[in-house]
């Protein structure tokens, strides 16, 4: 049992995203600051142990690990670099983000010197850690991905629109390399038997469209995806997608990537009502609890607005509840634990059989 009285079942979660029979609206959440873990836990957080046991106890059926190119430029947790490293995770800190000019590739000679992921070198005793120690019901979300913004980030932004335009087989080359890199991955996380499925990271929209024409995104990027979905898919497993912003324009690229659902639908990018509309049951909806509500509104606010998306789209299938993008460390405790125990209260699905 967790701290609200049920127990993990991903089974229940992945019936869930998959549009079949379930019992509970499920808590998913992908980026969780450490501060909010470690003030829940009132201890610190260093590891899959502590990790398990949050997850665990705050109502969640899953944790993730990520491998890969998942943190090409430092920003993996909060999503930032840090003008001091030692700084992480002290509290609430100035935020340094990725560089946006020049990245440290510029040439063919710096491809061929970064240090690539090497997956026979890299160390999955954190999932075997998981395999041993998650409690009954729980499983691992296997995180890899960022081909799109790995590539922007290890050529900088402004450099990488350029040679989009002036040098396109030196971004393609170094798309692959990524890409082929992450499909790997993939593949070596899809063996543990405690992976219930693949979480791809990836940010590729503003609030007002994608950073780059859908039809590039489609040619360029998601053909790995469609690879990493047939692995998935052959293993029978989930495969969901993240990316804020306004991704109507990319909805028929994603869904025929083969991805089961996306994350966190940011209600200042879509309205999710309009987006159900437009998907229907073709992909399953995670998030859209403003993070602006988490951290400013009252604990009436919060509760009537978890309740609103449990009763309009839990209720039917192919939804679960959590923040529109993250939950940052300025989102007071309190404020997150309401949401999750508006879902603990009201989540139950009452025409539906509960084991």
């Amino acid at each position: 049992m967790n701290d609200w009285g049920f127990s993990p079942d991903f089974e229940n979660l992945r019936n869930t995203l998959l549009w079949e029979k379930n019992y509970r609206v499920p808590n998913m959440e992908f980026v969780i600051d450490r501060e909010i873990k470690e003030a829940y836990l009132k201890k610190e957080v260093n590891s899959v142990k502590e990790e398990i046991e949050f997850r665990h106890r705050a109502g969640y059926d899953y944790i993730w690990i990520s491998k890969g190119m998942v943190d090409p430029a430092g920003t993996v947790n909060k999503e930032l670099v840090m003008d001091d490293p030692a700084k992480h995770f002290k509290g609430k800190d100035i935020r340094v983000w990725a560089e946006e000019h020049t990245g440290i590739i510029r040439t063919e000679k710096d491809i061929e010197q970064f240090p690539w992921p090497d997956i026979k070198k890299t160390d999955f005793s954190d999932f075997e850690f998981a395999e041993k120690n998650l409690p009954d019901g729980m499983k691992v979300f296997g995180v890899c991905g960022k081909i799109f913004v790995a590539t922007w980030m290890l050529l900088g932004f402004e450099n990488f629109v350029m040679l989009s335009v002036e040098k396109p087989e030196f971004v393609d080359h170094l798309i692959n390399i990524i890409g082929e890199t992450q499909v790997r991955f993939c593949e070596k996380m899809l063996e543990f038997e405690c992976v219930g499925g693949i979480w791809i990271p990836d940010d590729i929209a503003y609030r007002t469209g994608t950073i780059m024409p859908p039809k590039w995104l489609g040619e360029k990027i998601f053909p790995y995806y469609k690879r990493m979905s047939k692995m998935v898919k052959d293993a029978g497993k989930l495969f969901l997608y993240h990316s804020d912003g306004n991704l109507y324009e990319m909805l028929d690229i994603i869904i025929d990537a083969g991805f089961n659902a996306l994350h966190p639908i940011e209600p200042e990018s879509m309205d999710i009502q309009e987006l159900r509309k437009k998907v229907g049951k073709k992909i399953a909806l995670i998030g859209n609890i403003r993070v602006h509500t988490l951290a400013t509104g009252t604990k009436q606010e919060i509760q009537a607005l978890t309740m609103d998306r449990i009763k309009k789209y839990g209720m039917e299938g192919g939804y679960a509840v959590g923040s529109s993008n993250s939950v940052p460390n300025y989102v007071p405790l309190e404020n997150y634990l309401t949401m999750l125990e508006t879902n603990a209260k009201h989540g139950w699905i009452k025409d539906k059989e509960v084991p």
